[in-house]
């Protein structure tokens, strides 16, 4: 690959909806934990606070599904994360 193409790829923009507010991503991918620092702002790793990422409109093989923490989806736009924060007791 060269300069060039290097560029494009990282020019290349998508938009996402995460919990209805629209955000720009500027990856091919996105991981669990990038969700949910879209979506409050930060990740905190805690045994108290427990998270859940879904997603829809994804790309053909990952139209929806959830991720768990350390995995990754391909992004597309208008793709649709609903991520959730769930203080356990």
């Amino acid at each position: 690959m060269d300069d060039k193409e290097k560029n494009e790829e990282k020019e290349e923009s998508f938009t996402l909806i995460v919990n209805t507010e629209e955000k720009r991503w500027d990856e091919k991918k996105i991981s669990y934990e990038q969700v949910i620092v879209l979506a409050f702002g930060s990740y905190e790793k805690d045994d108290k606070i427990a998270y859940t990422v879904d997603y829809l409109k994804g790309s053909d093989s990952h139209h929806e599904g959830s991720l768990t923490e350390g995995k990754d989806v391909p992004v597309k736009n208008g793709m649709i994360f609903n991520v959730s924060r769930t203080n356990i007791s």
